[in-house]
């Protein structure tokens, strides 16, 4: 499954509470909220494309236009998963079950190219020619908010915190525990394509002051 034409513009924020509560407010009254749910993600890098972090701790890549693949699953259930691939703003995904998620963590891949899906046989293929390695796990609540007659979507993240523990991925309890210390961040994330209304444009520069422009290799990776 391949997305439409990605929106034209994007832009990428960590946020304040306060501002959360603001923006959440206002987008009640001017947009339709898709539903929130909790996400888990575990991100796939190479050392190939990696750069060190940076001071936000977050993941820079050397070239903006390099594939990149995760799996999600959502609403603390593992039972079935998607494995995404993003490149040059489009996705394309793949269901991938519990037990095959458990397989690729113990090392065992040739179950990729057993499936007849093209995107898991690239993935296999990036697996063994770039050496990806699961690197990142991320945890989070997300709603989507999106408004009739306009080509905008907004996406807040809250309570989002990481961990480096993969064979953790699959369990939301042990997650939770090795992350509990961690002061979940908030991100803002708006898509459009020609403009974005008055009141939530006067509202996001009520906040600029407090917000942190986010660098595009760790929003890509949500």
């Amino acid at each position: 499954m391949t997305t439409n034409q990605p929106r034209l513009r994007n832009l990428h924020y960590q946020i304040t509470p306060e501002d959360y509560r603001a923006l959440r407010a206002c987008l009640s009254t001017h947009a339709e909220e898709r539903g929130a749910r909790s996400v888990h993600t575990m991100l796939f890098t190479s050392y190939r494309d990696r750069v060190p972090m940076n001071p936000m701790g977050e993941l820079l890549t050397k070239e903006q236009g390099c594939t990149k693949f995760s799996l999600h699953y959502y609403d603390d259930d593992p039972t079935y998963l998607i494995l995404e691939r993003r490149q040059d703003g489009h996705r394309t995904s793949a269901m991938v079950a519990e037990a095959e998620c458990r397989a690729l963590l113990a090392g065992e891949t040739d179950w990729l190219l057993d499936r007849p899906n093209p995107l898991l046989q690239e993935f296999h293929e990036n697996l063994t020619e770039r050496m990806l390695l699961p690197q990142m796990l991320l945890t989070y609540q997300r709603e989507i908010y999106t408004a009739d007659g306009l080509d905008l979507c907004v996406v807040l993240d809250t309570d989002l915190r990481a961990s480096m523990q993969h064979m953790d991925f699959l369990d939301p309890k042990q997650l939770e525990r090795s992350t509990v210390e961690q002061e979940g961040r908030i991100l803002l994330e708006i898509s459009y394509s020609d403009y974005i209304p008055d009141d939530v444009l006067c509202l996001l520069e009520e906040t600029a002051p407090r917000r942190r422009l986010l660098s595009d290799g760790f929003s890509e990776s949500r």
